[in-house]
């Protein structure tokens, strides 16, 4: 199973702070800019009215069934939305690069050291359900929980659940 890291895109852009961070929210499980969306969002209304009402008049104009106006406007309606889309992506550049290669990303260590310096610790792979200790196993993570593990008890500080 291959894994995936995810790290900010690198434009000279750094880790946000102070007043930066004010600019980013926490929508649908992800972290997103405000602006951004707010835009994203101004464009997909615009152009699915423009597809649904525009749509609607040019297929009635044309002369199709009366029964079947309604459905083309709908059609065009999700056809200008995903116009939208290619307009926003076209606007806007990932936030986030994705690696095929999570390791060669650096981002796991990084990550497994920030659970270590949580409340709870790291603990150890033994205090881990089965359930848990195959997930890791089926991610290629065992060896790398057993480096922090191993480490975290050279400093004396291991406590907790995986």
């Amino acid at each position: 199973m291959e894994g995936f890291a995810m790290s900010r895109a690198s434009e000279g852009d750094s880790v946000p702070t102070g007043e930066e961070q004010g600019e980013y929210l926490f929508v649908w499980g992800d972290t997103v800019r405000g602006r951004r969306l707010l835009v994203g969002v101004l464009v997909g209304v615009v152009c699915g009215l423009i597809g649904l009402y525009g749509g609607g008049w040019i297929v009635d104009a044309i002369g199709v069934a009366d029964h079947l106006v309604d459905v083309w406007a709908l059609i065009l309606g999700i056809v200008g939305c995903v116009v939208a889309g290619v307009i926003t992506a076209r606007l806007f550049s990932p936030a986030r690069v994705i690696s095929g290669d999570a390791h060669a990303s650096g981002s796991i260590a990084a990550a497994i050291d920030e659970l270590g310096e949580g409340s709870r610790g790291l603990g150890t792979l033994e205090d881990a359900s089965a359930l848990s200790r195959g997930e890791l196993d089926a991610a290629g993570l065992t060896d790398e929980f057993r480096a922090a593990e191993a480490a975290a008890a050279q400093r004396g500080r291991t406590g907790g659940d995986l």
